[in-house]
């Protein structure tokens, strides 16, 4: 039922996503909604980097549990839809922190067993695309946004274990069709977007996994 983006933060998976949703003309169901900075997400991220260890398991189970009401969604209305983070992914974040020791073992325990009890209630996705970079390139671009969430709160250790993941998970995963694609500084033009011939290649390359709806 969707298509689904992933990788590290500061990837650049938004950038693909509206990209995506424009061509297929399906929605983006975005990983932080566009309503304004004292959201609550926006508010639990902020406690989350200014203490990792109190504020770990909580915000996993809200975009957790955020990411399962889209995919029920989707679902319900017999819709596709384009999610730019997936729920299969949002492990790695957990698992991540866990073994940094800012998430007890009963918490990730916990954790692990209500993903796993929602992932019996969604179908696979379409396609997974995996939006690659370097820890420099996402670190890069995480400083040049304005979220208060992010720049200097984000550690880059804590950048480097999640890209260690990340790959760990994507080599293993294999539940729909997936793309992989390089997106550091040569796939981007000299106003750091995308460049649309770039965009075109992943459009190409999951074509062959969707029927288009446009």
């Amino acid at each position: 039922m969707a298509i689904v983006i992933d990788g590290i933060i500061g990837a650049g998976k938004s950038t693909v996503g509206e990209f995506l949703s424009e061509m297929l003309g399906v929605p983006l169901f975005e990983e932080l909604k566009d309503d304004g900075k004292d959201s609550l997400a926006q508010r639990m991220l902020d406690l989350f980097y200014a203490d990792q260890t109190r504020w770990s398991a909580i915000i996993q189970v809200m975009f957790l549990n955020d990411r399962f009401k889209d995919l029920k969604r989707i679902e319900a209305e017999g819709n596709r839809a384009i999610l730019d983070r997936s729920i299969y992914g949002d492990e790695i974040f957990a698992k991540t922190i866990h073994e940094r020791g800012q998430m007890s073992e009963d918490e990730f325990i916990i954790y692990r067993d209500l993903l796993h009890n929602m992932l019996q209630h969604i179908s696979p996705p379409e396609v997974l695309v995996y939006i690659d970079v370097t820890v420099d390139t996402a670190m890069e671009r995480i400083a040049r946004r304005a979220r208060s969430t992010e720049g200097d709160l984000i550690p880059r250790d804590y950048m480097e274990d999640l890209h260690r993941n990340y790959e760990l998970w994507f080599e293993a995963f294999d539940l729909c069709p997936k793309v992989r694609f390089d997106l550091n500084d040569s796939a981007l033009d000299e106003n750091g977007q995308v460049k649309e011939s770039v965009k075109r290649e992943i459009f190409e390359a999951i074509q062959p996994y969707i029927q288009t709806t446009k």
